[in-house]
């Protein structure tokens, strides 16, 4: 499974309210060189461990902002926010360091 878009806020909130289920969610700017570039590894790594229990998404931060401001503002690029249950468990910036990334991703497929 790859990476998936959200579009819309109500399409964010039926998303990460959903039991049972960790969420991962990059928020990204069209303009961000740092989100470009980690892009293909976010990808793999959804590819790699997309599950019935964990999904991953992207969402444009700029375009979709009653969304980032839902979750507290956005103000750095990429950010990533794992949300499980409907609750915000953790929020990353890391900009495009691929170990980092792996490490976040890992964390919440391994519980």
């Amino acid at each position: 499974m790859s990476v998936k878009p959200i579009t819309s806020h109500s399409q964010f909130i039926s998303i990460v309210m959903e039991e049972g289920k960790t969420v991962i969610v990059d928020f990204v700017s069209e303009r961000c060189p740092h989100c470009k570039a980690i892009a293909p590894t976010f990808d793999e790594l959804a590819n790699k461990f997309s599950s019935d229990k964990i999904e991953f998404y992207v969402i444009d931060a700029e375009k979709v902002d009653d969304v980032s401001f839902e979750v507290g503002g956005i103000t750095s690029y990429p950010t990533f926010i794992a949300f499980k249950d409907g609750n915000k468990m953790e929020e990353s910036t890391f900009g495009a360091a691929r170990e980092r990334l792996q490490k976040f991703v890992e964390k919440y497929c391994s519980s």
